[in-house]
Formats: C-alpha cells, structure tokens, sequence
C-alpha cells in the first residue's frame, strides 16, 4: 500500500503542477473561469496530499477536523455514531412538534455528541416560543444523567428516553 500510495502521491504532485501552468494556454474568457476553478480546488487537493503523507508515510494521526473528504463538498463533517460505521455529511438536531412539523432545525459543525447538544436545543425553543416544551424524548445519544433526571435548568418540562446512560 506505501508504494502504491506514494506512486499516487507523486502522480497528484506532477497534476497539480501542470494545472498551475495550463492556464495560460487558453483564451481570456476561458481562462478566467478555469483560473477560478483550479484557485478553489487547488488548495484543496494540497490539503488531501498533506493529510494522506502525515497519515500513511509519517503515521500521523490527522484531526477529524482537519481533514478534506470531498473537493466537491469540502465542508463535508466526519460522523462518526458510537462504534458504528463512519459517516459523511452534517449532523442535525430537528425539534419535532406533536403535529410532526418541524420547528426548529440546527446543522451542527463536526460531530459534537448529541447529549451536549440537549439543553442548548431547548433553551433554543425557549428564546423562539417563549417556553420549552412540556414533554420531550430523543434516542439514547441524548441520553446522560442530567438530561434524562430534569437536573439541567429547563424547568417545567418532563423528558423521557428510550436508552438509559450512565
């Protein structure tokens, strides 16, 4: 795999290199628009060849945070729930009334657990309805102690969880 990865390493240096030089082959107009897709994918692909020598040939272990995992969508999250299998998107956290209309939607930066994601959820639905909700469940993520014992200060409002966890 080393050789196989550094062969792929020295193929994407050589790309990057003619693509910084093929610009000037073409005509204004064209070269304009193709100057602004290669200044928007160039550091890009920089950032996925230095991740993948830190990872594969120096065995640094590189930050979720600081990882590229798509040219195309680079502000693309890394997921990754419990031991589960990793995932490739953004996370959410929906606030679902009892009609099932959506009434609050926030799409979270990185991967922040969804038990500290809870309280900051209701104390949203206080600042936009002027109350929190009377009752409120979610998956075992947002399970923790003081989530589910009503202990976080949001009273008057009684949660219910399905999973329990420590």
């Amino acid at each position: 795999m080393t050789r196989k990865s550094r062969k792929v390493l020295i193929e994407a240096t050589v790309t990057l290199a003619n693509a910084r030089q093929q610009g000037q082959c073409l005509l204004a107009d064209d070269a304009d628009k193709w100057q602004a897709d290669v200044d928007h994918l160039l550091p890009l692909v920089d950032a996925i060849v230095s991740q993948t020598e830190r990872r594969v040939f120096k065995g640094e272990k590189v930050p979720a945070q600081e990882k590229v995992v798509s040219l195309y969508e680079p502000h693309t999250d890394i997921i990754v729930k419990d031991r589960r299998q990793v995932q490739y998107g953004h996370k959410l956290n929906l606030v679902q009334g009892k009609s099932r209309l959506i009434l609050d939607l926030v799409i979270e930066e990185g991967n922040p657990a969804d038990s500290d994601q809870f309280i900051p959820m209701m104390e949203r639905q206080k600042e936009i309805y002027g109350r929190v909700p009377r009752q409120t469940s979610g998956d075992g993520g947002y399970a923790c102690r003081a989530n589910l014992e009503g202990s976080f200060p949001i009273p008057d409002c009684y949660v219910t969880s399905k999973l329990t966890k420590g």
